[in-house]
């Protein structure tokens, strides 16, 4: 009987072990609510700038390149500070008030947020990866 129960205890234990393995895995969400072919350009101002994982988002008040729309505040979502770093930023590369220039893959449902792409700063520093994938240039 003491054999069983051990038994048993072993095998939950281990199925809670591999739970938890796997549950950083679930962490991550996808980036399907993006539309791959279709990118977007944007100007405007940033408001706000946060570097985290497993990404790094600005704020920019800005409207499409070349519309006459409304200025929203659009969330760009771009990669974890490591990669961002490996591209050539610093922590103190954007901050709120920079004039800049972003493209990026559009949500899907059309609302003001995309997956980053390339920044392009009021002096002229371009900043990218390839295509989206977070590889860098």
């Amino acid at each position: 009987m003491k054999l069983e129960r051990l038994a048993s205890f072993g095998v939950s234990m281990l199925g809670v072990v591999l739970v938890g393995l796997a549950t950083p895995g679930w962490a991550h969400h996808s980036t399907t609510m993006f539309e791959p072919n279709k990118t977007i350009a944007i100007e405007g101002t940033i408001t706000e700038v946060a570097w985290g994982n497993p990404h790094s988002v600005f704020f920019v008040d800005a409207k499409p390149v070349g519309q006459e729309a409304p200025i929203k505040n659009w969330t760009v979502e771009a990669p974890n500070p490591r990669q961002m770093t490996s591209m050539g930023w610093q922590q103190d590369t954007l901050k709120a008030g920079d004039k800049v220039k972003v493209t990026g893959f559009q949500r899907k449902d059309g609302k003001a947020q995309m997956l980053f792409i390339e920044l392009t700063d009021e002096k002229g520093h371009r900043f990218a990866t390839k295509r989206g994938d977070y590889a860098g240039d």
